[in-house]
C-alpha cells in the first residue's frame, strides 16, 4: 500500500513536467531549415585525395570506391611487408657469408644454413643469398613505386570526379541545326550548308 503512495508521489511530478515541455513546445513557431545544396569543389577534392587516400572520394560521396583504395593499399602494403621481412633475412644470411671490408681477418664460410618458410633448411652460397637479397629488395622497391601510382590514380579519380559532378547537363544546354543557302559571286551559284550554334547559360 505504501508502496503505491510512493509510486505516485514520484511520479506526478515527472508526468506533470512532461505535460508542461509538450504544452510548451506546441506554442513555438515552427521555423523550417533551409537546407543548401551540397556543392563539391575540386580542388578541394584533390587536396583531400593529396593528404589521405580515399577522402576524395568520401568528399564526392563516392562510397562505393572507398574499399577499392583501402583494398589497393592494404594489399601493396601487406606484399611490400612480405619482401622486406625475407629481404632483412637474407641480407643477414649473405651478410654472413661476405667477406668483411672492416675486418679484414674475417673468413667467410662457402655456405650457410638457411631455414626456409616451409620449414626445410638449405645450404645456401653467397651468389645464391645475393640472388635471393636482391630479388625481395627489388620486389620490395617495385611494391613501394606501385603505392605511388596507387595514389596518383587516387587523386586524379577524385579530380576527375569532382570536376564531373559539377558538369553542367541541364536543359539550358542546346544545339540548334539550321540548314542555310548562300549565293556565292565568284562561282555564280547556290551552296547549301548546316550552320550549328551552341546556346550556354
Amino acid at each position: 500500500m505504501y508502496f503505491r503512495y510512493l509510486l505516485v508521489v514520484l511520479l506526478l511530478p515527472v508526468s506533470l513536467f512532461a505535460m508542461e515541455i509538450k504544452d510548451s513546445s506546441s506554442l513555438k513557431p515552427v521555423l523550417k531549415q533551409v537546407v543548401k545544396p551540397y556543392k563539391i569543389i575540386p580542388r578541394q577534392a584533390t587536396l583531400k585525395s593529396l593528404m589521405i587516400p580515399g577522402w576524395g572520394q568520401l568528399y564526392n560521396r563516392q562510397y562505393w570506391k572507398l574499399p577499392l583504395v583501402a583494398g589497393a593499399f592494404v594489399s601493396l602494403g601487406m606484399i611490400a611487408n612480405w619482401n622486406d621481412v625475407r629481404y632483412a633475412k637474407y641480407r643477414d644470411y649473405y651478410y654472413q657469408v661476405s667477406t668483411h671490408v672492416d675486418d679484414p681477418s674475417y673468413k667467410p664460410p662457402t655456405t650457410v644454413a638457411v631455414p626456409y618458410e616451409d620449414g626445410t633448411i638449405r645450404d645456401l652460397d653467397v651468389n645464391q643469398l645475393k640472388r635471393l637479397t636482391d630479388g625481395y629488395r627489388r620486389n620490395r622497391d617495385y611494391t613501394y613505386i606501385g603505392m605511388v601510382l596507387a595514389w596518383t590514380l587516387n587523386v586524379v579519380d577524385a579530380n576527375v570526379s569532382a570536376h564531373l559532378k559539377t558538369f553542367d547537363v541541364s536543359d539550358d544546354i542546346s544545339l540548334k541545326v539550321k540548314p542555310t543557302v548562300d549565293y556565292q559571286p565568284f562561282s555564280q551559284s547556290l551552296v547549301s550548308g548546316i550552320t550549328l550554334s551552341f546556346n550556354f547559360k
